[in-house]
């Protein structure tokens, strides 16, 4: 195993931001931003719960509770990060760019396209300053593969998989009651979404999407418990992704294919594994602290709230791309047809 090399900038990682952030929903990810923003990034940051219930128990966690954005804005918040219920993020990314701010939206940008291209203009007015959290793009392992990526020449084949168990997500909440068991709001497809926003990021967007979605009953909730797509990128590669929650053993790999050889990432185990022709198997480890990539994640987001250089963040452009990408599976499993994508600024 060859010792690793540092993937992430350097410039992200223990670099005071001055940028004071505001939280809008403080579930379990608006948690997780707020402590990563304050403990790891170092920048101030105050919260906006969706549920009053919650402000007594941010403020004795220190934290500095607002009831509304505006409430937040007046009190120095320059950058907001929605980590909202998915069903009112297109909302509440309307009512952040009412009030002049960048915005970071936690994936998925939305449900659906809905509702998307009445943001053009906003987005237009807000210099682009619109990003989504789709954190894997920090990931160090990630990133080592993209960068050896060109090392197996042209790209013929790529096969991903995202595979885990629903109920052992959050295990003090029913899982039933959550967003991910919601057929409007939730889903493998919406849930992880990550891999198809890398699959694009990496290989190039698709035109048109096969796919399949099922749902058992096993879970015994609404949405999709398992979702097969298949697409091919602009320079012919095939892209088949496996997603479900019906797994007990958490799994996450991709293995591309090309010319001179193949490239392995295993998000689980950290790993990248290089294999050309008759060499021997060259295998990289990341390892990496949990909170790293929301770390990097934010600390770029608040940068390029200032001006800076978002490195890796996600577009709202590329958001948009990655739900019309579901949108189509979801056309595609009722049609049994290959089903093309709808430019989200007409939806």
């Amino acid at each position: 195993m060859l010792s690793p090399t540092h993937i992430a900038d350097p410039t992200l990682v223990q670099t005071t931001v001055k940028v004071r952030a505001v939280i809008l929903g403080t579930g379990s990810i608006g948690t997780r931003h707020l402590r990563v923003v304050r403990d790891l990034v170092g920048a101030e940051v105050l919260a906006v719960p969706v549920r009053a219930i919650r402000r007594s128990e941010l403020r004795s966690s220190g934290f500095e509770v607002c009831s509304t954005l505006e409430e937040a804005i007046a009190a120095g918040a320059r950058a907001v990060i929605i980590a909202t219920d998915t069903a009112r993020h297109v909302t509440d990314l309307r009512s952040a760019l009412q009030l002049r701010c960048p915005v970071l939206v936690e994936k998925p940008l939305a449900a659906n396209t809905s509702g998307l291209s009445d943001l053009a203009p906003e987005i237009d007015r807000a210099n682009h300053r619109v990003f989504v959290a789709c954190d894997l793009r920090f990931d160090t392992s990630l990133l080592r593969f993209r960068q050896r990526l060109p090392e197996i020449g042209a790209v013929h084949a790529v096969r991903i998989e995202c595979q885990s168990y629903l109920p052992a997500w959050r295990t003090n909440r029913d899982y039933r009651q959550s967003y991910s068991a919601r057929a409007a709001e939730g889903g493998v497809l919406l849930d992880l979404t990550h891999e198809i926003d890398y699959a694009v990021w990496l290989f190039g967007a698709p035109s048109r999407v096969f796919a399949r979605l099922q749902n058992s009953g096993r879970l015994e909730i609404e949405s999709e418990e398992a979702a097969d797509l298949y697409w091919e990128t602009p320079d012919g590669a095939a892209i088949s992704i496996r997603l479900d929650y019906l797994s007990r053993a958490t799994h996450r790999t991709m293995h591309a294919y090309g010319e001179s050889g193949e490239i392995e990432w295993d998000g689980v185990a950290q790993t990248v594994t290089l294999r050309i022709d008759n060499e021997c198997p060259q295998t990289e480890q990341f390892p990496q602290e949990r909170d790293a990539t929301v770390r990097d994640e934010d600390t770029a987001f608040l940068r390029a709230a200032s001006g800076g250089d978002p490195v890796n963040l996600t577009t709202f452009e590329e958001g948009a791309l990655a739900v019309s990408i579901c949108d189509a599976a979801r056309r595609s499993s009722v049609s049994g047809k290959f089903e093309t994508l709808t430019d989200w600024r007409a939806a």
